[in-house]
């Protein structure tokens, strides 16, 4: 359907509109604007609500993933949470509402859903890329070295990429965002080794 609103737009379809071929356009529109030059009414509003209900779903998988994570990965190793069940759900509801006042504000600076996507892209693979290989392929791997890690190579590249910085020799972000990534997941673990043998 985005192919087909760019074809429209090239073609003038969306004139009458006053997005004459060659003008200004947001691509995010295109998908809306078509369906509203080509379908009657009624149409439009079944087609709208399924594209904003799959919108809908994905979006609360993801704030549900995300709670999910932060609870059981995290904050239940560092705060020893109740294992009640009824304890775990009153967490989750209010991790739930935190991460999504978060996403609300985000959203409110950052319109373009395409670089918002990037950005959560690059944080992911910078942040996870080393920890994952490490826990594959390491004989000991570290929780903490794995946290800190993703943490410093996610926000080392998303870092590079806000403030446009010109990298040398042209380097894509996500090359700094790993290799900051590694240099602290092996600075924990190796330490954790010394203090351990220390000890």
């Amino acid at each position: 359907l985005g192919l087909l609103s760019r074809v429209a737009f090239e073609n003038g379809m969306f004139a009458d509109l006053g997005y004459g071929a060659g003008s200004q356009f947001d691509a995010e529109m295109g998908l809306p604007i078509l369906l509203n030059t080509i379908l009657p009414a009624g149409l439009m509003g079944l087609v709208l609500s399924s594209y904003f209900s799959a919108i809908l779903s994905t979006a609360d998988s993801c704030l549900m993933a995300a709670s999910g994570n932060l609870q059981t990965d995290i904050l239940a190793r560092i705060f020893k949470f109740n294992p009640d069940p009824k304890s775990q759900l009153r967490w989750s509801q209010v991790l739930t509402i935190i991460i999504g006042v978060l996403a609300l504000f985000l959203a409110s600076y950052m319109t373009n859903v395409l670089d918002l996507m990037l950005y959560s892209y690059a944080f992911m693979v910078s942040g996870l890329f080393v920890p994952v290989l490490a826990a594959l392929y390491g004989k000991k791997p570290n929780a903490r070295a794995a946290i800190a890690s993703m943490i410093t190579g996610g926000t080392t590249t998303v870092a590079l990429t806000v403030m446009e910085i010109n990298l040398p020799f042209g380097l894509d972000p996500n090359i700094f965002g790993i290799l900051s990534a590694a240099v602290v997941y092996y600075t924990f673990f190796y330490t954790a080794i010394f203090v351990k043998k220390w000890n």
